[in-house]
């Protein structure tokens, strides 16, 4: 048997407007992460050495975005 959450019905589906500016936010999110990750690599004495990867950038949660 499974079981299934019952969601309230209090709440109205999300507008276009709305899913956009979630979209817009978690991609500024993202954004910054890739920043700032990028900043602690390049602070460590390591990062001059060639790291071995064939240059491709991470996925992000194997999204490929």
């Amino acid at each position: 048997m499974t079981a299934t959450a019952a969601l309230p019905a209090t709440r109205a589906p999300l507008t276009r407007d709305e899913v956009k500016r979630m979209l817009r936010d978690a991609a500024y999110v993202l954004h910054l992460t890739r920043r700032v990750k990028a900043e602690i690599v390049a602070e460590r004495p390591e990062a001059g050495r060639a790291s071995g990867k064939a240059g491709r950038p991470e996925m992000a949660a194997g999204l490929g975005v």
